[in-house]
């Protein structure tokens, strides 16, 4: 009688270290499952953004960064004869542009029909953090085109990686505050256009 309960008792215990046994197997099966899962999900990741980085059509489309680019300023103040009248013109500057690309791809940049002149806007604004305002028609001179009549008539130019470009223009030196040339540029001839800004040069009152 005490060896059919002893008997059955260590029936039981083995059958619980079988249950636990189970249970830890099927833990560890869940585990590995999940594994596999994470690392299919990396390895599709990484397939897919080595197709992208292999097709010419995603990198032609990809934006060109500023740091890339760069549009140097040389500023020149014309000498004005103190009898002429505040009329416009009066105080104006002169201001000499180079658009240079430093990246590994080219860049389309526009210029006047039948020339390699880079052409833009100038920009102003009345104070430090203030937004950008272009200069309106009736404040430009003969000699600089407003950005609306030059977009009637804008050619684009392909600048390859190194490449640049020289331009030059006539800030009429007014209204007071922060000036600035922009530039239209982008990195596919049906790509994408961005805004270029020069540094800023500051026009003081007379």
């Amino acid at each position: 009688m005490m060896n059919d309960k002893f008997r059955i008792h260590l029936l039981s215990g083995n059958g619980m270290r079988r249950n636990q046994q189970d249970a830890e197997r099927s833990k560890g099966q869940k585990q590995l499952l999940k594994y596999a899962i994470f690392y299919l999900v990396v390895a599709t990741i990484l397939i897919v953004a080595n197709q992208a980085a292999k097709d010419p059509m995603a990198r032609a489309h990809q934006a060109e960064t500023p740091s890339n680019l760069h549009l140097d300023l040389s500023v020149t103040k014309l000498e004005t004869n103190p009898a002429e009248s505040n009329t416009a013109g009066r105080g104006a500057i002169v201001v000499r542009f180079r658009l240079t690309n430093q990246g590994n791809q080219p860049i389309f940049y526009p210029v006047s029909p039948g020339t390699n002149r880079a052409i833009g806007q100038i920009v102003y604004r009345i104070a430090p953090g203030a937004d950008w305002e272009p200069l309106s028609v009736s404040d430009l001179s003969r000699s600089t085109p407003g950005h609306e009549n030059v977009q009637a008539h804008v050619a684009w130019v392909e600048m390859p990686p190194g490449g640049w470009a020289d331009g030059e223009y006539e800030d009429p030196g007014s209204p007071a505050g922060d000036h600035a040339y922009a530039l239209e540029v982008k990195v596919a001839p049906d790509g994408k256009v961005s805004s270029l800004l020069s540094r800023a040069y500051p026009i003081h009152s007379n």
